[in-house]
C-alpha cells in the first residue's frame, strides 16, 4: 500500500483518523498507530511483517543490553552483533544474489541463488533500527524500556517504506508526550496534499513522458533532443516521486503531533556536486556521514578513501546492480574534484547561474547511468545524448507526449525551484489564524483533485519501492 493509491486515500487513512482521534488516551493511540502499521506493511508485505517484528525485538532487547552493561569489550560484542544481524537480513534479501551472480561468472560456479522477494522499505526500517541501538551504544540517547514504543518508532507507517530516514532522538519525546492541535492538523493536511500533488500529477506525468521517450524498444533511434528532454523528465520523476512521498510523511507526522526533519531542500538549485547531496535525501546523506563516514575517519584520516567508501556503499544502497556502484563511482570523481579546487582555494559558488547549469548538466548525465542497468542500452543513450550517430531534432514519436503534457512540464520545472514555496508564503503568512484555515481548505481541495485524478490514471509506479 502506499499514500497514493485509492485504498489508503479512501479507506485506510480515514479510518486512520477516525480511530484515532476518538481516542484520547496516549497509550491507546500509540497503539492505534502500531496495529494500523502493522496492517499498512502487511498489505504488501503479509509474511515478511513477521520478520520486521522479530528484528525490533532483538534491536530492542540488544539496546537494553547495551545500556545496562558496564562492560566495554561485552558491549562492544553486543553492537557488533546488532551491525551484523542487521546488515545480514538487508544482504541476504538485496545483495545475495547479485554477489552470487557475480562470484559464479567470474568463476564458472553453479552457486544456487535464494528466490526470495525482497521486503518493502528493508532498507529504510534497518537503518532506522540501526541508529536507534547505535545511538543507545554511544550514550547519545536512553533506550526505551517498553518494546511497544520501539515498534511504533520504526514501523510507523508515515516513515515505513520510504523514508526520510527517522533518529530516535529525534522523536523520542514525542512518542510519550506530544500535541495533536487543529492547526497542526490543518498544516500537516496541507503538506500530506502538496506532496500528494507532486507525486499524482508532476510525478506520473513525468514519468509518463520519460517512458515513452526512453523506452527501450526505441532506443537506438532516439534523438539528441529526445534523450535530454526524456532523462530530464525522469529527473523530475524521480525528484517529485520521491520529495512528494517525503512531503506526505512529513505531513502525516505534523496531523499526529510528530515534527520529522526535511529530506529535500531543491536540490535542482544546486551550486556544486557537494551542495546537491547537502540537498537530495537529507537523511540519508546524515545516515552515511554519522554512521560510516566519521567512525572511519571522516575529514582528519583517510579522507579520500572514505569519500570513496561511503559513495560506492551510497550507490549500492540503491540497488544490487553495477550501475549503481558506476553512479556512485561517478559523483566520487565530482566531489573530489570539489575537494581539490577549495584546498586550491579556487571557489567555484563565485558564479552561480553558470555553477547551476554545470552541475545540471553533470546531474543529468549521473541520472542516465541511475537509469540504465544495461550497460549496452547506456552506451546507446549517451551516444544520443552527444549527438552521435541519429538524429538531433525529435521525431513525430518523441514529440507527441511533450506538447501533449507540454503545460505541466512548464509546471513542475517551476516546480523544482523555491519559487511556488515562495509564494505560498506570502498567501499563508505564518502566525495567522486564517493562514491555518485556508491551508485546511486547500488542503481538502488538493486532496479531491488528487483523488480524481488518480481514478483516471493507470499510470501511478512508486519508483522507492525497489529500494
Amino acid at each position: 500500500m502506499v499514500f497514493s493509491s485509492i485504498i489508503f486515500l479512501g479507506i485506510f487513512f480515514p479510518l486512520f483518523l477516525i480511530c484515532y482521534f476518538l481516542i484520547k488516551n496516549r497509550k491507546y493511540r500509540n497503539i492505534i498507530i502500531v496495529i494500523f502499521s502493522l496492517f499498512f506493511y502487511s498489505w504488501g508485505e503479509p509474511v515478511w511483517v513477521f520478520g520486521m517484528i522479530i528484528l525490533v525485538f532483538v534491536d530492542y532487547l540488544l539496546a537494553l543490553s547495551c545500556h545496562r552493561i558496564n562492560s566495554k569489550t561485552v558491549k562492544s560484542i553486543f553492537i557488533i552483533f546488532t551491525v551484523v544481524s542487521n546488515l545480514a537480513m538487508l544482504f541476504v534479501f538485496k545483495y545475495y544474489n547479485f554477489f552470487i551472480d557475480n562470484i559464479n561468472s567470474i568463476l564458472d560456479t553453479n552457486i544456487p541463488q535464494f528466490n526470495l522477494q525482497m521486503p518493502i522499505g528493508i532498507s529504510f526500517f534497518t537503518f532506522q533500527a540501526l541508529t536507534y541501538v547505535v545511538d543507545v551504544y554511544r550514550k547519545e540517547v536512553e533506550p526505551q524500556k517498553n518494546y511497544l514504543n520501539v515498534l511504533l518508532y520504526i514501523s510507523m507507517f508515515p516513515q515505513l517504506i520510504a523514508g526520510p530516514i527517522v533518529r530516535y532522538s529525534d522523536v523520542a519525546k514525542q512518542i510519550e508526550n506530544r500535541k495533536e492541535t487543529m492547526d497542526g492538523f490543518n498544516a500537516g493536511m496541507f503538506r500530506f496534499s502538496v506532496g500528494l500533488c507532486k507525486k499524482v500529477i508532476f510525478a506520473n506525468y513525468a514519468g509518463m513522458v520519460s517512458s515513452a521517450l526512453l523506452n527501450s524498444e526505441h532506443l537506438k533511434s532516439i534523438s539528441t533532443a529526445g534523450a535530454w528532454i526524456g532523462m530530464i523528465m525522469f529527473l523530475c520523476q524521480l525528484y517529485f516521486d520521491f520529495s512528494g512521498y517525503s512531503d506526505m510523511a512529513i505531513g502525516l507526522g505534523k496531523i499526529l503531533g510528530f515534527t520529522y526533519k526535511e529530506n529535500f531542500n531543491y536540490p535542482y538549485i544546486a551550486n556544486s556536486i557537494t551542495d546537491l547531496w547537502r540537498r537530495w535525501h537529507i537523511s540519508l546523506g546524515q545516515f552515511f556521514r554519522d554512521y560510516v563516514y566519521i567512525p572511519l575517519g571522516g575529514n582528519r584520516k583517510h579522507q579520500i578513501f572514505n569519500v570513496v567508501v561511503v559513495w560506492l556503499l551510497t550507490g549500492l544502497w540503491h540497488g544490487a546492480s553495477w550501475n549503481y556502484v558506476m553512479w556512485g563511482g561517478y559523483f566520487v570523481i565530482f566531489l573530489l574534484i570539489e575537494r581539490v579546487l577549495k584546498k586550491i582555494n579556487i571557489d567555484i559558488t563565485k558564479a552561480p547561474l553558470i555553477n547551476n547549469l554545470i552541475v545540471l548538466i553533470i546531474i543529468i548525465f549521473g541520472w542516465s547511468i541511475f537509469y540504465f542497468e544495461d550497460f549496452n542500452n547506456l552506451k546507446i543513450f549517451l551516444k544520443a545524448m552527444v549527438g552521435i550517430g541519429g538524429d538531433i531534432a525529435m521525431q513525430q514519436r518523441e514529440s507527441t507526449p511533450v506538447y501533449q503534457f507540454f503545460y505541466v512540464i512548464i509546471a513542475m520545472l517551476i516546480g523544482c525551484t523555491p519559487l511556488p514555496k515562495k509564494i505560498a508564503m506570502i498567501i499563508f503568512p505564518e502566525g495567522k489564524t486564517r493562514t491555518s484555515i485556508v491551508k485546511g481548505i486547500c488542503a481538502n481541495a488538493f486532496f479531491i483533485l488528487c483523488y480524481t485524478f488518480l481514478l483516471m490514471q493507470s499510470y501511478n509506479p512508486f519508483l522507492y519501492f525497489r529500494f
